[in-house]
């Protein structure tokens, strides 16, 4: 009797451990939870912590976020990695352009992480992520039509407060009087447009 309460015992403990185990990794099926914690670990400033789970979900992940953009982009700007910042920061601008909830963050991030590309060109990490939401939603070229700018949408003046808010008035660094050429704007949707000098 006391064998089998024993044996009992045990398979019960065997079969939470197992249902634990499955539900835990259930859990990280869902790249939320990757991205999560990695905003997580970059609250903490474990920013490579950060980059590992930001990567786990950037190869999960079927529909880009803006949200993903700019916490992707933020870290990558504390890791150093300028060149990844500028493409993931001007992601989030294509998405959400100069309204969006981070927009006057991630303008700021996007002109030190081009003030930063620029000084250390040479010495700045470089990493290879996955880019394959860069090249969706590119369009044909068919014509020389100008696209209007989706970051300064057309004003060629991009308006952020300070912090007594008063406004600050900077010109937009991609387009020309407020519009992109065709090509332009493909390389903006890809990350890949450079400012202006």
């Amino acid at each position: 009797m006391r064998q089998l309460f024993i044996s009992t015992i045990f398979l019960f403990i065997l079969i939470q451990n197992v249902f634990g185990q499955e539900k835990e990794s259930h859990l990280f099926q869902d790249p939320r939870r990757y991205i999560d914690t990695a905003v997580t670990y970059m609250n903490q400033e474990k920013y490579l912590e950060a980059d590992k789970y930001f990567m786990v979900a950037l190869d999960q992940i079927t529909v880009l976020s803006s949200d993903f953009c700019y916490y992707f982009g933020k870290n990558s700007f504390y890791l150093k990695y300028y060149s990844q910042s500028i493409d993931w920061l001007s992601k989030y601008l294509e998405l959400k352009g100069s309204s969006g909830q981070y927009s006057e963050e991630v303008i700021a991030l996007l002109d030190k992480s081009e003030q930063e590309f620029r000084t250390n060109r040479t010495t700045g990490a470089t990493v290879e992520t996955n880019t394959k939401f860069f090249y969706l939603n590119t369009i044909s070229c068919s014509g020389h039509e100008n696209i209007i700018c989706p970051v300064c949408k057309g004003d060629d003046i991009i308006t952020t407060k300070d912090r007594l808010g008063e406004n600050i008035y900077r010109t937009c660094p991609y387009s020309t009087n407020g519009v992109l050429t065709c090509e332009e704007f493909n390389l903006l949707l890809q990350g890949k447009l450079k400012p202006k000098k």
